[in-house]
Order: structure tokens, then C-alpha cells, then sequence
């Protein structure tokens, strides 16, 4: 159990890997996995989260080939459900203590938050014993906008749309938040790119995705939006989604995971039957270069294959300013971020 919650309900943790064999090798590689932290339903109003978690929960504890590869993989960390309270008493959006919980992530408070503050603390511990996930999600719903898609973090993408003074052609940055989204525009058909949007708003610097990205570093820090309605594209355009899509947005979001494991692909290549069109894509990206950072270590996946338009704000919400970032250069580490010098 991760915590208690103000109603005196419990807020579990889950954790989902595979057990190591005895010897020594098994057991180095055990200690070395990686970590995905995966949470959901902190708004109790968007129930579609729950099934999308639902079915990542199912697809990852089966007998898929897959999962059992992910399972030797990574270790997840899963919680279900952030605001239990607010679900048992029929809330939309708020918490007992009648806030937003998705909007407390910069400061939560023990007594008023504890999901949140327990949450960001399991995160804050895991990077002080030097395990910081290699992805964290938070899965929603989304009222108004079609399909599922994804909102993620990019330094680069946010000065430039905030136009700010910092010259962001001499700044590179490590475009490997794209990865999972792109491999999900491929293999679910639910999922669209173009409405994904990696902007930092002000309006949203103390949710999950941002405060886990800026504070604990996670450069894969995302939340998952479901649509509440239904898609305008590919098989389910024109169509409400139901449960069943639901669940298997869930399995393909831990499908993409699979990408991130680069010495995982070559053994995955005979295990992936339906999702083909995932191998064109690790094809395209295999003649790409690794983005080499300061430290002199190796991203652990390729770069996209296609410049970043940054021309183009995919996001539609109402018009927000962009957080002011200007000390995130200074702050930002070399294994994420480098400046050119002239």
C-alpha cells in the first residue's frame, strides 16, 4: 500500500516485474532493470483511464510473449488509482479536501494530499538511490478532443513557441520523448500524433508530467489522454470507443515500452506478429545516429527520423503562456541537454 488517503481508504502500489533466476548474472541484470512508473484516475470523473489501465494491468501479467519481455525488462511501479476518495464519493475532478490533485504536484501537503505526496515521494526516492524511471505516464480522459494522444515536455519546443530570446537553433536537446509516441501512431489505431503536444504551460507547471520532468528528471514524462467521445481517423474514425478499445490502448502503450529496450528488439522481432508496421519503424530509425551527451554515455534510443516541426502548435486548448524556462538552461543537466558555444 502506498498510503491511506483522507477518507481512510487505501491507495495501493503496484509492482510488476519477473522474478530473477540464481545466478550471479541474473541477479546484476535484475539490479539493473529499469523503472516505468505508471498512475491513473487522479481526476475520478475520467473513468476511460481506468479501463485504459485496466488494460495494461491484464496485458502486462499475461502470457504474451511481449509482456514476458517486458516483464525481463523493466520493473513497473503502478498505481491505479491516484484519487480513490473522490471516486467512492462520486467527485469529478476534486479530492475530499476539494482541490484538484493534478494541480498539487509542485508542493502536495501530507495531511491534505497524501497520494500525491506519497507518489512524488516513492519518484524522489527512487532518483536519490540513482533509479530514475525511464518513463513515467499519467493516464486521463479528455473531454472535448478526439482520440488518444499524448502531452510531454520539450525545453527546445517550449522557448521557441514562447519566443523567447534564448537562440534555440544552438540548442540541442534529446528528442527521445517522441519515441513512444511514435511508435504508438503506428501500432494503435486509436492514437494520433498530430494532437500530441510537447508544450510547458504555465497553467500546467504543477501537474505529474511537468514537476516529474523538471524536479525528478524523467525526460519521458507524459500524460495519456483518452478521448471521451470517439476517433476522426483510421479504423475507429467516426466511431464511439467502447471498453474493449480502451483496454487495448492500455496494451499497446506497453507495447511502445518495448522500443525503449534496444537489446530487448532483436529477440522481439520473432515475438511481434500483428504489429509489424513497429518493425519498419525500428528499421528506419537503426541508421540514425545515437545523441551523444556530455557525459559521454549513449541516449538508449535512436532519434526521430524527421526534423521537429516547430512550426506547428498541436496543441487547441485555450491560449496559455508558456512557463518561463529561462533557468531551466541553467539548470538543466548535460545528460539531457547541451549548448552549443561559439
Amino acid at each position: 500500500m502506498l498510503c491511506s488517503t483522507l477518507g481512510g481508504n487505501r491507495c495501493p502500489v503496484i509492482t510488476i516485474t519477473a522474478s530473477p533466476g540464481s545466478q550471479r548474472e541474473e541477479l546484476h541484470q535484475f539490479w539493473n532493470r529499469q523503472y516505468v512508473v505508471l498512475t491513473a484516475r487522479v481526476h475520478p470523473g475520467e473513468s476511460n483511464a481506468s479501463w485504459v489501465m485496466k488494460g495494461t494491468l491484464e496485458f502486462l501479467v499475461s502470457n504474451d510473449p511481449i509482456a514476458s519481455s517486458l516483464r525481463d525488462s523493466y520493473i513497473f511501479k503502478i498505481i491505479p488509482m491516484l484519487n480513490p476518495d473522490g471516486v467512492i464519493n462520486g467527485c469529478h475532478r476534486c479530492s475530499l479536501s476539494g482541490e484538484d490533485l493534478n494541480r498539487q504536484w509542485s508542493e502536495p501537503k501530507p495531511d491534505l494530499h497524501p497520494t500525491i505526496y506519497h507518489t512524488k515521494g516513492l519518484l524522489s526516492y527512487m532518483r536519490s538511490i540513482g533509479k530514475t524511471p525511464l518513463v513515467y505516464c499519467d493516464y486521463h480522459g479528455h473531454s472535448r478532443k478526439k482520440n488518444v494522444f499524448i502531452y510531454g515536455c520539450s525545453l527546445k519546443e517550449t522557448l521557441w513557441q514562447a519566443r523567447s530570446s534564448v537562440d534555440t537553433a544552438t540548442l540541442k536537446e534529446d528528442i527521445g520523448y517522441r519515441t513512444i509516441p511514435k511508435v504508438l501512431d503506428k501500432i494503435s489505431p486509436a492514437f494520433a500524433m498530430n494532437r500530441c503536444c510537447f508544450l510547458v504551460q504555465k497553467s500546467r507547471e504543477a501537474t505529474a508530467r511537468v514537476v516529474v520532468w523538471r524536479e525528478i528528471g524523467v525526460l519521458r514524462s507524459y500524460t495519456m489522454e483518452s478521448t471521451y467521445c470517439g476517433c476522426d481517423q483510421g479504423k475507429y474514425n467516426g466511431l464511439q470507443l467502447g471498453t474493449r478499445e480502451l483496454e487495448e490502448i492500455g496494451a499497446k502503450f506497453c507495447t511502445g515500452l518495448l522500443k525503449l529496450k534496444k537489446e530487448e528488439w532483436s529477440c522481439s522481432k520473432q515475438l511481434i506478429t500483428e504489429d509489424d508496421t513497429v518493425l519498419d519503424f525500428d528499421n528506419e530509425l537503426q541508421n540514425d545516429r545515437h545523441m551523444t551527451h556530455s557525459d559521454g554515455s549513449v541516449d538508449d534510443e535512436p532519434l526521430c527520423p524527421e526534423e521537429i516541426d516547430y512550426d506547428t502548435d498541436n496543441c487547441t486548448d485555450e491560449d496559455d503562456d508558456s512557463i518561463d524556462l529561462a533557468a531551466e538552461l541553467e539548470l538543466s543537466s548535460g545528460d539531457e541537454l547541451e549548448l552549443d558555444k561559439k
